[in-house]
């Protein structure tokens, strides 16, 4: 039995863990990158930088601060995404000493409890980054891997939004002649691949994307996060709940929480169907 990768929207095949290969790539891509997304983020908080380009009859939302509100919770929702999943996956990879209860068994052996050794990171964004780049297998195999990589990519891309910087490449899913991950720029039509250097059209990529998630449950939020960058329309999970109320979505069987899904597909059709609000 094949085993298909547990990241949301991911058709993948996995090598034996739950997070497929081209995963994992886009992760590490996403880690590399946050070393230096940091470093503007801290700027953007402290108003020393202006990254995107001024609109014409706007103004700053927090006028007369040397602080930047917005961004400086983007901020805490990095470190906070990165701590929380280093920590988990410490917990459940780390190193174990046996300890000594003090207890004997009745055999007059002493008993031992297995105790989680300290983990010695320093508790940066860019160091957690780093941490976890090194720990791949770790990932891979991990029953949430698929969550991980879902989260971190998330909150990757709303630091570079808080710093108004360009996105991320997008990504195409693997190359169909070497299975290594493609990765887009937004603007180009054609993606090279960096490992056989065959091109592909990037349009055809990302309806393959589309096709092979579409018999994919998820609920509103996780649909929203992942699906507006291959339909390349804002998608809110709001918008989703508001097609559900209206008749027009049907809901899905729920999750482990209760919480409604919804079949990816539906949400595609009614997606290229409905025109965006204009602002």
């Amino acid at each position: 039995m094949i085993d298909t990768c547990a990241a949301p929207f991911c058709a993948n095949a996995t090598t034996g863990g739950t997070v497929c290969p081209s995963c994992l790539g886009r992760l590490r891509s996403d880690l590399v990158d946050v070393a230096e997304l940091v470093d503007y983020l801290e700027d953007t908080v402290a108003r020393l930088s202006n990254t995107g380009p001024p609109r014409v009859g706007s103004r700053p939302a927090e006028t007369g601060l040397p602080f930047n509100v917005g961004a400086a919770e983007v901020r805490d929702v990095m470190h906070n995404v990165l701590s929380t999943w280093v920590r988990d996956l410490w917990e459940t990879h780390g190193l174990r000493q046996q300890v000594p209860t003090g207890e004997t068994a009745p055999d007059g052996s002493p008993l031992t409890v297995a105790e989680l050794d300290p983990l010695d990171l320093d508790d940066t964004v860019p160091e957690m980054a780093a941490w976890l780049r090194r720990h791949p297998s770790w990932v891979e195999y991990h029953p949430a891997g698929g969550d991980l990589v879902d989260e971190i990519g998330d909150a990757v891309e709303q630091v570079r939004r808080a710093v108004d910087l360009p996105p991320a490449r997008v990504y195409c899913g693997p190359c169909p002649d070497c299975s290594a991950a493609l990765y887009a720029r937004p603007e180009r039509a054609v993606v090279a691949c960096r490992e056989c250097g065959m091109r592909h059209d990037v349009e055809a990529r990302r309806e393959k994307l589309l096709d092979a998630a579409r018999d994919v449950k998820a609920t509103a939020a996780e649909i929203a996060r992942a699906l507006p960058k291959l339909l390349g329309r804002e998608l809110s999970a709001n918008t989703l709940r508001t097609w559900a109320r209206a008749g027009k979505l049907d809901k899905r069987e729920p999750d482990e929480h209760g919480r409604p899904r919804f079949r990816v597909g539906d949400v595609i059709d009614l997606a290229i169907t409905t025109p965006t609000r204009s602002r």
